[in-house]
């Protein structure tokens, strides 16, 4: 049996804390600031840690990161994509999450549809999703990062795959030539492993690869207060690997032989500036490489998806 692979999926990512507009009812934190993202690429360096990795290019319908996000200083857009460029690509495959993780955009307007992208996505074909994911990875190729793959925002696509798997594949071979990409939907269902699910001259290959946990740290968030927040994100790991390593969803993964895909998002991570998620990934990313060592190998979801 060769090496498991362990992999970070880490959604919602940017300067935006998309907490803020997903749940209007909760006061979260409008931006996630750079520190925190320099303390978590410290914790990826430090533990070994890979995977893949989000950026909203047009944050809620903000703005571009290519140009102005409202309510954002440019200077905290920018020195938050230079911090993704220099200290987390290396080891993270970049995706965007569609274009806005929101309401869906209207590039012929430059304004937002009145329904959500994943309820716009239902019903367009392969060359219309295709038209979309390319501004997407346009959005990101124009500031100076990398995408190998997309990230649906809730389940978009789900409901419409075999055009969404294609759009992505023919998007990627006409903004980046690409030969071959991925994109992130499905978490905890039928599909445990990366999956190819089109291999066509127009789309090159489109591998669909899943999450095998739920996020172990989405409680760390308000208005969990802080006691309760730090139980239940403890507890949310212990779900995932006992400190002993003997139990746990983690364990069970492996002794499958199945990937071991960790799903968190950026703002369940940052915890509205209480960093309990983080703390919580190192604990769990520590127990995780002291109770399988060698017999378990960090990858990229590009490197996943070979």
């Amino acid at each position: 049996m060769g090496k498991v692979p362990v992999s970070l999926i880490v959604d919602d990512g940017g300067i935006v804390n998309m907490s803020h507009f997903h749940q209007l009812h909760v006061a979260h934190d409008l931006t996630i600031p750079v520190a925190f993202a320099r303390k978590f690429a410290g914790i990826c360096r430090k533990n070994g840690i890979k995977g893949k990795f989000s950026v909203v290019p047009i944050p809620a319908g903000l703005g571009r990161i290519d140009g102005v996000v409202q309510q954002v200083p440019a200077r905290e857009v920018r020195a938050m994509i230079d911090l993704i460029h220099r200290e987390i690509e290396p080891n993270f495959s970049l995706t965007p999450e569609i274009l806005t993780h929101f309401l869906a955009y209207d590039p012929l307007h430059c304004s937002s549809r009145h329904l959500f992208e994943d309820t716009y996505f239902e019903k367009l074909s392969a060359n219309e999703i295709a038209d979309y994911v390319a501004l997407a990875l346009k959005i990101l190729v124009n500031v100076g990062l990398k995408p190998t793959g997309v990230t649906s925002p809730w389940m978009c696509g789900g409901s419409n795959e075999n055009n969404y798997a294609r759009g992505i594949g023919m998007a990627f071979r006409r903004v980046l030539n690409a030969p071959k990409c991925f994109y992130f939907l499905h978490c905890l269902d039928e599909i445990k492993r990366p999956t190819l699910m089109c291999d066509t001259p127009e789309t090159g290959q489109v591998v669909t690869i899943p999450a095998n946990t739920d996020d172990a740290f989405w409680k760390s968030q308000r208005p969990n207060p802080l006691s309760s927040a730090i139980r239940q994100v403890k507890a949310g790991i212990d779900a995932i690997l006992t400190r002993d390593g003997k139990r746990g969803v983690a364990r069970d993964l492996f002794e499958q032989n199945l990937p071991i895909s960790l799903l968190s998002h950026w703002q369940s991570l940052y915890a509205d500036g209480r960093a309990i998620g983080l703390d919580a990934l190192d604990e769990l990313t520590l127990r995780i490489n002291r109770t399988f060592g060698d017999r378990i190998e960090w990858q990229t979801f590009e490197e996943m998806s070979c």
